[in-house]
């Protein structure tokens, strides 16, 4: 059985996962470290909601004790000795306590802990928000690296094949030898460029695994492509569902009913507390000069009234309500701050939509140029100069297409996010 346990152990370590942007997400939604933390926060705000809870109910305590009483005291009456007690005393008692009447003190703590439990409900899923992007943006960002070093590796081969080109013309006396050694400086250029792609693209991985709180050990490969869908969004729309989806927005409305709570106690800290109780006691010796056990029972009713605490009370009740007036001027600047939000990403889409545009564009005239290059070079029409240039150029052309596509699909992530869509 243990064999079996650590060939399945081995086996998912070796194997490689395939993740879609989707997967990735809900992966990272189970995974992320930052997403686990909050969902034990939820967890805790939960168990909150009980501790409040609890001051509805009665308390109940027992306490019991046992004492020997090695001399007693002697009360002498005339020829006549009276031990004062026992040597063995025991005592047994149950109490209950249960408070009648706080003025709502106890109901609002209990609402109070309610609504801290919704503000960590909606922090989580803020969360997962900004996780997804984050998700998204490097998914992307990831498959753009893996074209980049594809790309060069291609300019790359397309370079030695142009050196092994002019060599040869070299060889035939057609070139000179400056032209030979300015096409296999160029390969040497691209070299160093090769291995930095190739490192951003390992870092990258790394990075990856650990948003998705995916273990280094395991390899993954992404399967979706960078591909691009044509969306019209109306800014307008999009600042109302902002308004109304944003967590935190939810979440300082449900503050500021916290806060209004929290004045509402604070303001009858100063008002009696009823409270009744019951007790039952067992002891021995039960009475007065007896060695007999004996029990009691006894009801009380009660209230506790705070006179004076030093102005405490009132300082409380002071800063209730400017907490009150924090979290509503708070309101306020993060809505402003949305909006804004909203507005630069939704004009970031854009922009990056029309860099894209202009890419592809460009990347159709370099190829041509590129092609029409190689054959005027081919037949002593063109400079290696004018070869090499244009050959980087093409390049060149095709890495703005790719950060391009890469600047589009974080900008729409940044604007699902700035929005409030899960």
């Amino acid at each position: 059985m243990a064999g079996a346990l650590i060939f399945i152990y081995i086996f998912n370590i070796a194997d490689t996962l395939q993740f879609t942007i989707n997967e990735a997400i809900e992966y990272a939604y189970n995974n992320n470290a930052e997403v686990r933390q909050l969902v034990i926060e939820l967890n805790k705000s939960s168990v909150d909601i009980g501790i409040a809870r609890s001051a509805f109910y009665p308390v109940v305590t027992s306490t019991g004790y046992y004492a020997y009483l090695s001399e007693l005291s002697i009360f002498q009456m005339d020829t006549i000795a009276i031990p004062m007690g026992q040597h063995e005393n025991y005592n047994f008692q149950v109490s209950l306590q249960q408070v009648l009447f706080a003025w709502g003190k106890i109901y609002d703590a209990y609402r109070i802990a309610g609504l801290n439990r919704d503000i960590a409900e909606l922090k989580l899923v803020r969360k997962k928000q900004e996780v997804r992007c984050s998700v998204i943006k490097s998914y992307y960002g990831l498959l753009v690296l893996e074209k980049m070093v594809e790309l060069t590796k291609e300019s790359m081969e397309q370079l030695k094949r142009h050196e092994e080109s002019v060599r040869k013309r070299y060889e035939a006396g057609l070139v000179s030898q400056f032209d030979l050694l300015r096409a296999r400086v160029q390969v040497a250029n691209l070299k160093p460029r090769l291995i930095e792609a190739e490192n951003g693209l390992r870092l990258a991985r790394e990075g990856f695994k650990i948003l998705l709180g995916l273990p280094q050990e395991i390899e993954f490969k992404l399967i979706d492509s960078l591909e691009i869908t044509e969306e019209d969004f109306d800014l307008e729309f999009l600042k109302e569902e902002a308004l109304k989806n944003r967590a935190e927005l939810k979440n300082l409305e449900k503050l500021k009913k916290i806060s209004t709570l929290a004045k509402t106690i604070k303001a009858r800290a100063n008002l009696p507390t009823l409270f009744a109780g019951v007790s039952y006691e067992r002891k021995k010796p039960f009475s007065f000069g007896g060695n007999d056990w004996g029990s009691s029972l006894t009801f009380n009713i009660g209230f506790q009234f705070p006179i004076f605490s030093g102005y405490k009370n009132l300082y409380d009740y002071d800063k209730s309500k400017l907490q009150l007036k924090e979290v509503e001027l708070a309101y306020e600047n993060l809505t402003k701050g949305i909006i804004l939000e909203v507005k630069q990403s939704y004009f970031n889409l854009n922009s990056a939509r029309e860099e894209i545009v202009a890419a592809k564009e460009n990347i159709t005239q370099a190829e041509k140029a590129l092609n029409i290059m190689e054959t005027r070079y081919k037949n002593g029409l063109a400079t290696n100069l004018e070869y090499l240039d244009t050959q980087l150029a093409t390049m060149q052309a095709k890495i703005n297409y790719l950060n391009a596509l890469k600047d589009y699909l974080s900008a729409r992530a940044d604007l699902i996010r700035a929005v409030g869509y899960d």
